[in-house]
């Protein structure tokens, strides 16, 4: 049961600690470039917790309902798992290693 509620909750931790690293990146003095792309960033965390909250509530809905209603629900988890699945796999291994990259405004940085 642990492990199930780490695999949810993974990203959100991720999100949070990518936060603090940011807002303490933009209390250094930089310029206005990289703070505009500080902000982005930002954004774009805020963006993807909010995406990825949407598919954690409807994948608990749908095996809610399932249960109540009929066993055709979990048809809809064919859509949510996946989705989930991939946008921690695009957050681990394609944000967390472009990140210092596009902080950088470096396209070479990138592999």
């Amino acid at each position: 049961m642990n492990k199930i509620l780490n695999w949810f909750i993974e990203p959100y931790l991720i999100v949070i600690s990518e936060l603090k690293y940011l807002s303490r990146l933009k209390k250094e003095p930089i310029s206005k470039e990289k703070k505009s792309r500080i902000w982005k960033l930002q954004y774009f965390n805020i963006v993807f917790c909010a995406l990825y909250s949407i598919f954690a509530i409807g994948t608990v809905s749908y095996i809610i309902l399932s249960f109540l209603v009929a066993w055709y629900g979990f048809i809809c988890l064919i859509v949510t798992i996946p989705m989930m699945i991939l946008a921690k796999t695009v957050q681990k291994n394609r944000y967390l290693k472009r990140r210092e990259a596009f902080l950088a405004g470096d396209p070479y940085m990138i592999n």
